[in-house]
């Protein structure tokens, strides 16, 4: 018969002298030793792995599947190939490190790997170490392709590791704008969790499932780019009015950041069903979740108001009301025509919010400006979704409500209103430009082109590079234009700083008048300017326009658009600027450029702005056999 082991007979005494007793009879039974051996065993097994380190080099001895008791001072004095061969059998032997322990072993390793030495190496590793030791395309893309597989949420989410292989694993994928694809999330792993709100926005249909997944809570740009996105039906899971049981379940922890107004719009039978179907709880179903249930259940019961309970009027009454019998009783249009008392009564916030879900009922595509020019101070409970949906055209709604978001971090809804305003023909005069002084100008973005004329010239002076990112060619184009005139009576040297920004719009006509002018270009602006622009320039032109910054290309020939323009130039030219670019068209090669309709009249096909034909490869040995 087998007996129990000794920890199992230990635990199962029922009082002090049975617990002695036993002890006694284990004693006898020579049970003893073997309780001082397990006791003993994990300072030998250290004892043991800490020889072996600083030993024998052969680490094939390690027992596999330990927590290895390892401290910084242990790998300190290890070499970068002792090291290596260390975390080589961390990985063979399934060894548990520990964080901290992860971190000191990747600062001993050998500051460039091979693919082959990454591979080898265990996957958490891999986040400690920093993505500049893997340049060039093909080696970086082998190591995120690790990245993706590790488990990022070792690393906490402001830690310098975690900070710097997001953009690292963007510039090594080509993304140079907010949009994503499908692979390129695929690609980013564990990463995808960290891209801000304006990837989100720009990339809901692929991001919004991952973001489901993600174990970390979202920041505040990203839940607000997701509510947006669920709220106007831009995802994968359609209106929130279409949305069914397993849609919920989909979710998962996009639920956390849903509003009011997304959870009042989901069918409430669903709700119900759904609420039925988690009852025994998900293994999903976190802390922030289950905070989340109420709300769901409370959209589920409908209650009538009770008799002689409807106001006539707002008052202070209304502070004293349950919320459910302020949703139930008050009047969405007796609150627009009273707004002046709204504004006025210390109302709570859960209160004003159900305020603002009764308004939202009453106009559901979009409060009239009759209502807008009274907001007030009911302007900051008012999303930056929601003012999109308006139509403002008074300049004197405009600078009331942009005073009442001083002060108060509501930059989004400013842009927005400012936005609306333009695109229903509105001027910015000087009150409205004064009162969007400290604001960034991204509203610029969003006016449609045939509006970007009534802008002040005074305007142009407070824009910043960030401003125009999210610009589209034809905005970049028409600012660039009205910039030239607004500063073309600066000097030279100033004139090139105040059109800098502006320069996405500029033309290759226009870059090569800028390159006479010894600009000296940073490369930052270089590799904003228009794709078009930039290929249409010679080599000697680059040269004059970056000036000492020419030096720049070589850490980016890799990339785009620097790699494009390379492709285009002739590589005996490239050699002239002795910097080793590599990637040009070499002598003997005929470049035809194959941009002019006259000879596609037929109707052929467009090949392309400039192809490349190998002219002794190619056509010699069609010239012989003719």
């Amino acid at each position: 018969m087998a007996w129990p082991t000794a920890p199992l007979l230990l635990g199962s005494c029922g009082s002090p002298i049975c617990c002695r007793r036993l002890l006694l009879l284990l004693l006898s039974l020579g049970w003893m030793p073997l309780l001082q051996v397990q006791a003993t065993k994990t300072g030998q097994e250290a004892a043991l792995l800490r020889a072996e380190l600083t030993g024998t080099p052969d680490l094939a001895s390690f027992p596999a599947g330990l927590s290895l008791d390892l401290t910084c001072g242990d790998v300190s004095g290890l070499s970068m190939k002792r090291a290596q061969e260390l975390a080589v059998a961390v990985r063979q032997k399934n060894i548990t490190l520990q964080v901290n322990q992860l971190r000191c072993l990747a600062r001993r390793l050998p500051k460039y790997l091979t693919n082959e030495e990454l591979d080898a190496l265990p996957l958490d590793l891999l986040l400690f170490l920093n993505p500049v030791m893997f340049p060039g395309q093909r080696a970086c893309a082998h190591f995120f392709s690790l990245i993706s597989k590790a488990n990022v949420d070792l690393l906490p989410q402001r830690s310098l590791e975690r900070q710097r292989l997001l953009p690292a694993a963007l510039e090594c994928q080509g993304v140079h704008s907010f949009q994503v694809s499908e692979a390129d999330v695929q690609a980013l792993g564990g990463l995808a969790c960290d891209l801000p709100g304006k990837f989100v926005a720009k990339s809901s249909q692929v991001l919004l499932p991952r973001l489901a997944g993600c174990r970390g809570p979202l920041n505040q740009g990203q839940e607000e780019a997701v509510r947006e996105a669920l709220r106007s039906g831009q995802s994968p899971y359609g209106p929130p009015l279409k949305w069914s049981v397993s849609t919920l379940d989909a979710l998962q922890g996009l639920l956390a950041v849903l509003d009011e107004s997304i959870v009042h719009s989901i069918p409430k039978d669903v709700i119900a069903e759904w609420l039925q179907h988690i009852s025994r709880g998900p293994s999903w179903l976190g802390p922030e979740l289950t905070a989340m249930l109420p709300r769901f259940r409370r959209d589920t019961e409908e209650k009538a108001c009770p008799p002689g309970r409807e106001p006539q009027e707002v008052d202070e009454n209304l502070i004293f009301y349950q919320n459910w019998e302020l949703e139930a009783c008050v009047d969405g249009a007796m609150l627009a025509t009273q707004m002046d008392l709204v504004n006025e009564i210390p109302f709570t916030y859960e209160q004003l919010n159900i305020f603002k879900h009764k308004l939202d009922k009453t106009y559901p595509q979009g409060y009239p400006e009759s209502l807008i020019q009274q907001l007030g101070h009911f302007f900051r409970y008012i999303s930056p979704e929601d003012i999109r949906q308006w139509n403002v055209t008074s300049p004197e709604t405009v600078k009331t409500l942009l005073k009442v978001t001083k002060g108060q971090k509501m930059d989004a809804q400013a842009i927005a209103l400012v936005a609306c305003y333009l695109r229903g023909g509105g001027i910015l005069d000087q009150d409205i430009v004064k009162a969007l002084d400290d604001i960034p100008l991204t509203y610029l973005c969003d006016i449609g082109p045939q509006n970007l004329h009534s802008i002040p010239s005074s305007v142009l002076r407070l824009v910043k590079p960030q401003d125009l990112s999210e610009c589209s060619q034809r905005h970049l184009g028409i600012l660039y234009e009205k910039a030239c005139l607004a500063f073309q009576n600066v000097s030279s040297q100033e004139y090139f700083e105040k059109i800098r920004t502006f320069l996405g719009g500029a033309s290759a006509e226009d870059l090569r008048a800028l390159s006479q002018q010894n600009v000296s270009m940073d490369l930052a602006t270089f590799k904003k300017l228009q794709m078009d622009a930039l290929l249409g320039l010679t080599v000697p032109e680059v040269q004059k326009l970056l000036g000492p910054h020419i030096v720049g290309l070589k850490t980016e020939e890799d990339k785009s658009p620097v790699r494009d323009w390379i492709f285009r130039q002739r590589q005996e030219e490239l050699d002239r600027l002795g910097l080793g670019l590599q990637g040009g068209i070499p002598s003997g090669y005929l470049v035809l450029d194959l941009n002019v309709r006259e000879a596609f009249s037929s109707g052929a096909p467009f090949l392309g702005p400039r192809f490349v034909l190998a002219w002794i490869p190619a056509l010699l040995p069609a010239l012989i056999l003719s």
